[in-house]
């Protein structure tokens, strides 16, 4: 590959043409928007494709002990571009599902990719376990009908959106039966996290409960140096980075702050850990933690439950 040569420095020339081309992009009018919509299709046809979230939902739903969602009201946190986990929570009989982000960033009508990458079969034996296979299959076959989707459309599913809201600042006036979110709360700034926790716990009727699926890696580079960020001295880590790469909150951190949310019993259904990859060398004092395994856990699941009276 031929490269630009500048002193101390190489820069291939296609990805500088690039990176050209997207800062020329971004600056049009439409620009940016594009750019939303393009990678949003992009995580219909992987990520969030509808058969590769209700595996989600299958694995975390068998971990809890295979809870029902029918005739529940459900309440996604942090529900991103492509809104298929609430489309799951219809397909498993939820009555009504409120997805909601900090920002209005959701684009319906890329479910039509996302359930056409899919693999119906694999959608309806995977939640079997947690609702009747004949009212699967009615409900899917339905959501696989619609031409387009938009918010009128998911309107009359029972799923609405409500963006942009920031749930640590506000509080939703109603009462849910079931809570979920994956791989939001690590973006979190540290100092939202215990508001946001409370005033979503506030929502919970008796008897409900919530799914927390977090990842504590660096996410921009979990690939090569997922620990790297925790070396880095709290001052030069503010609010922007933590909702970029994570809050590096730790697995024992996480533990306090749910074990403190009131009227409610938390547990891990899930912790992994790496071992392969190096932790930094020195740890900055402001990241809490008790062990290195502590350091090294890269994911949890909490499940929480809402005690009765």
């Amino acid at each position: 590959m031929r490269s630009l040569q500048s002193p101390g420095n190489t820069i291939p020339v296609k990805k500088s043409l690039a990176d050209r081309g997207r800062k020329l992009i971004l600056s049009t009018r439409y620009g940016e928007e594009a750019m939303k919509r393009l990678r949003s299709a992009r995580l219909a046809s992987t990520s969030k494709r509808l058969d590769v979230c209700a595996m989600q939902f299958a694995h975390n739903f068998h971990l809890c002990g295979g809870p029902s969602l029918s005739g529940k009201v459900c309440l996604e946190i942090g529900a991103g571009s492509v809104l298929s986990h609430a489309i799951v929570c219809h397909l498993l009989g939820a009555e009504k599902v409120i997805a909601t982000d900090v920002a209005s960033v959701a684009f319906p009508q890329t479910l039509s990719s996302s359930l056409k990458k899919s693999i119906p079969s694999v959608v309806r034996d995977i939640l079997s376990p947690f609702e009747e296979h004949d009212l699967l299959r009615e409900r899917l076959e339905r959501v696989l009908s619609i031409r387009r989707f938009d918010f009128d459309v998911l309107h009359e599913l029972g799923i609405d959106y409500v963006a942009p809201i920031d749930l640590a600042r506000k509080r939703l006036d109603l009462a849910v039966d079931f809570v979920y979110s994956h791989s939001v709360l690590q973006h979190v700034p540290c100092e939202d996290v215990p508001p946001l926790l409370e005033n979503i716990c506030s929502l919970l009727v008796p008897g409900a409960f919530m799914i927390h699926c977090l990842h504590l890696e660096d996410v921009r580079n979990a690939t090569e140096n997922p620990f790297g960020f925790l070396a880095v001295p709290e001052r030069e880590y503010p609010r922007a980075l933590q909702s970029a790469g994570g809050n590096r909150i730790r697995r024992s951190g996480w533990a306090e702050i749910f074990r403190k949310a009131e009227g409610t019993r938390s547990e891990f259904i899930y912790q992994w850990t790496r071992k392969e990859k190096s932790l930094p060398g020195r740890i900055d004092p402001s990241i809490r933690h008790v062990d290195e395994t502590d350091l090294r856990t890269s994911h949890i699941g909490i499940l929480t439950r809402k005690m009765n009276g």
